[in-house]
């Protein structure tokens, strides 16, 4: 497995990620290096300035248990903050919408000072809004 993403859009700003997986497969259970324990495995992710590399070693039980236990941590970690900025994407975007609303419906009421105070006199029905275009 290899693969190289750029994370921004636009590829000028350089950040990325690069994620490899050496298949071993095909390498002879006779190999006398047991070169099948060591794979290749990269884990790169960079932002505009700084890089940050992880190993993962899979030479003993323990150091296989213990990449896994890594990976397992790294995925749910990441997909733990891609849930958060979706809601936070999902909240900055109602509170724009309502902001968007209030200003569109401030400057009617600038513009029409008696229909806004009749408007606001009167309790609010669904023909009113019709009727008013609100």
């Amino acid at each position: 497995m290899r693969r190289r993403e750029f994370l921004n859009e636009d590829p000028y700003f350089h950040a990325h990620i690069i994620g490899i997986v050496e298949d071993t497969r095909a390498i002879s259970d006779d190999d006398p290096e047991r070169s099948w324990t060591k794979a290749l495995i990269v884990l790169d992710l960079s932002d505009c300035s700084r890089t940050v590399s992880f190993s993962f070693y899979m030479d003993s039980p323990a150091e296989r248990a213990n990449t896994l236990r890594k990976i397992s941590l790294i995925a749910e970690v990441v997909n733990a903050v891609r849930d958060g900025i979706v809601l936070e994407v999902e909240s900055i975007d109602a509170r724009l919408k309502r902001l968007e609303v209030k200003a569109e419906e401030k400057s009617a009421a600038d513009e029409h000072p008696q229909i806004a105070e009749d408007v606001m006199t009167q309790p609010r029905t669904s023909s009113q809004i019709t009727t008013l275009g609100l």
